[in-house]
């Protein structure tokens, strides 16, 4: 994936987000499905049993109100699940000898978590570190207290802060031809995001002022769903591209 984004990009256009008009039909509320069905794009990745049933261990976390729950945890690198398990077994040796890692989307570990259960499921994600580190380092109140569980994401912006809509091209499913789209990206890695905007600049230097932001996932999420402006409908939450050419050398029959 991180070799498409050169091809893609076609162009920046102008305007924040909330200024875009996609066209004159009214605003319609977006719900959560639509939500999910971005989601569905997005690969995470969680610890298995033999059996292949998600490991959610019972815990009453402090201060959250629910009693016992079921954690899932929710990692979006595997090689963070695999140092964490590793960690563990340190520890315990005898921890999950038969488990192993598995690769889901986001959008299913929150309709897991959404199912009536009597221990309700609680997911915990996980951040890559790296892309944690970054968010800091462009946002120093990045999630403030309870900034070690939320999920960064990286924004093109201009000055003001506003994010800014790519125009991208794609494959027609009807014809050879491509076809244009414009999206506002959402880059799970800051070094995505920094690579499409060194493409635009390098294109066009007037680019000069725009930059990567940083945003929380679950920050998006609830404006996504409590906004009535269709430009949302645009939003693309991109992967990490490292990630995305690992999971496609997997045999995942």
């Amino acid at each position: 994936m991180k070799g498409m984004f050169g091809r893609l990009v076609c162009g920046l256009l102008g305007g924040g987000l909330m200024g875009v008009a996609l066209h004159a039909s009214p605003a319609v509320a977006l719900s959560e499905e639509d939500l999910l069905d971005k989601f569905a794009k997005v690969p995470v990745f969680v610890l298995v049993d033999s059996s292949g049933g998600y490991i959610t261990p019972i815990s009453d976390p402090p201060n959250d109100g629910l009693g016992n729950v079921a954690l899932l945890q929710v990692f979006f690198s595997e090689a963070d699940v695999v140092s964490f398990v590793e960690d563990i077994r340190t520890d315990n040796p005898r921890f999950n000898q038969g488990g192993s890692v598995g690769v889901v989307d986001l959008a299913t570990v929150h309709r897991l978590a959404r199912e009536d259960r009597e221990i309700p499921l609680k997911l915990i994600f996980i951040p890559q570190e790296d892309d944690f580190e970054a968010a800091v380092a462009l946002d120093s109140e990045f999630g403030g207290a309870v900034s070690s569980s939320l999920v960064p994401l990286f924004a093109l912006q201009d000055a003001s802060g506003n994010y800014l809509p790519l125009s991208v091209s794609r494959d027609s499913e009807s014809s050879e031809a491509e076809e244009a789209e414009t999206i506002f990206s959402m880059f799970f890695s800051k070094q995505d995001a920094d690579n499409v905007l060194n493409t635009l600049q390098q294109s066009n230097p007037d680019l000069s002022q725009v930059s990567v932001g940083v945003v929380s996932l679950a920050d998006v999420s609830s404006d996504f769903l409590s906004t009535d402006n269709d430009a949302f409908q645009m939003i693309r939450f991109l992967p990490d591209s490292e990630v995305i050419n690992h999971i496609q050398g997997l045999d995942l029959e």
